[in-house]
C-alpha cells in the first residue's frame, strides 16, 4: 500500500514539476506532394539519386483531387529538376492552374531560350498579370545539372529562389483566387502540352509561402549542405508552441493533403446552429493539483512517522 502510496506521488512531482514554460520548436511545413498526387514512378537517375519519370501522357489533374480545401491564396512552390539536352533550351511550364473552361489562372513558366522565369496570373479585374525574373542567376538552371527552383506566392509579393538563394523580390497587383473546379498540370512543355524532358527531383506546394526563407539544398550537393549549416545563425527560427498545445495535438499521421488545411475566402456567415450539449466536467486546475500533492506528501510522512 505504502509502495503504491509512494509511486502516485512521485508520478504527481513529474507533471507539476515540469516547466511549465517550456516549450518545443515545431514547424508547420506541410503541404502537397504533387509528384505523389500525379501517382508519378520514381527511377534511377545517376549517382545514388532518384527521381520521377515524367512519361509520355499529359500530367493533368482535377484541381479539387490535388487541393481538396481550394488552392490556399498564399503558398510557397519548390522543384528540384534537372534539364536535358533536348529541353536546355526549352520553354515549358513548372506549373499551369486552369479554370473550369480551361483558361489560365496561374502560370509559372521556365524559358531555357530567354534564360527566364516567368510568373503569370489573372487579376481581380479579370487582366493578366506577367512577372519576368531575368536576373544572371537564373542562368544556372540550365547548365543540365541539379537545381532547385521556388516561388514564394504572397498577396502582394512574389519571390524567387534559385538553389536555396533569394534572387528578386516582385511585388504585385492584387490577384484574382484561382478556381479549384478546373484543372492543374506541371512539367508541361509548351508547344504541345505533353511532360517536358526533365528529370524531376520533387515538386511539392507547401502552404506558408514564408517557408521559402527556411528551404535547405542539402539534397542536391553536400556543398551546399555545408554552406547552409555554417549560416544557420541567420535562418529565421521555427515557430514554438507550449507542452500544453502538443498535448492536444492528433497523434495519427496524416497524408499531406490532409494536414495542409489551405482554404480559400470565407464565404457569407451562415444562420446560427443549434446549441449543443453540455460538454464533460473539465480537469482539475494547477493550484488544486499542488493542494493535492501537498496532502499526500503529508499522508507519507504520517505513515512513515508510525
Amino acid at each position: 500500500m505504502k509502495a503504491t502510496r509512494s509511486c502516485i506521488i512521485q508520478l504527481w512531482l513529474v507533471i507539476l514539476l515540469f516547466p511549465v514554460s517550456y516549450s518545443m520548436a515545431v514547424t508547420d511545413k506541410t503541404g502537397f506532394d504533387l509528384a505523389e498526387s500525379f501517382s508519378l514512378r520514381q527511377i534511377s537517375c545517376g549517382s545514388g539519386k532518384t527521381c520521377f519519370k515524367l512519361g509520355n501522357a499529359p500530367l493533368i489533374r482535377d484541381s479539387q483531387q490535388v487541393f481538396p480545401n481550394g488552392l490556399p491564396e498564399e503558398y510557397f512552390l519548390t522543384a528540384t529538376f534537372r534539364v536535358r539536352r533536348s529541353s536546355k533550351k526549352e520553354r515549358w511550364y513548372l506549373l499551369q492552374i486552369l479554370d473550369q473552361r480551361n483558361l489560365p489562372q496561374v502560370y509559372i513558366t521556365v524559358d531555357g531560350s530567354k534564360k527566364i522565369v516567368e510568373y503569370i496570373a489573372q487579376s481581380t479585374q479579370g487582366q493578366s498579370l506577367r512577372y519576368t525574373f531575368k536576373s544572371h542567376e537564373i542562368h544556372s538552371v540550365f547548365d543540365r545539372q541539379w537545381h532547385k527552383l521556388s516561388i514564394s506566392v504572397q498577396s502582394r509579393m512574389i519571390s524567387l529562389y534559385v538553389d536555396c538563394s533569394l534572387i528578386e523580390h516582385r511585388e504585385t497587383d492584387e490577384k484574382a483566387i484561382a478556381d479549384f473546379q478546373g484543372k492543374i498540370l506541371i512539367a508541361t512543355r509548351y508547344l504541345d502540352g505533353k511532360p517536358v524532358d526533365i528529370e524531376l527531383g520533387h515538386m511539392i506546394l507547401y502552404c506558408n509561402p514564408r517557408l521559402a526563407a527556411q528551404e535547405t539544398c542539402c539534397e542536391i550537393s553536400e556543398d551546399m549542405c555545408l554552406l547552409e549549416e555554417s549560416s544557420k545563425t541567420t535562418t529565421v527560427p521555427p515557430s514554438t508552441i507550449h507542452v500544453g498545445e502538443i498535448l492536444a495535438l492528433p497523434l495519427m499521421e496524416k497524408k499531406p493533403e490532409e494536414k495542409c488545411f489551405c482554404y480559400p475566402n470565407k464565404g457569407e456567415a451562415g444562420l446560427p446552429g443549434v446549441a449543443g450539449l453540455p460538454g464533460q466536467k473539465g480537469e482539475k486546475g494547477e493550484k488544486e493539483l499542488k493542494e493535492k500533492m501537498a496532502f499526500l506528501v503529508s499522508l507519507e510522512k504520517r505513515e512513515k512517522m508510525v
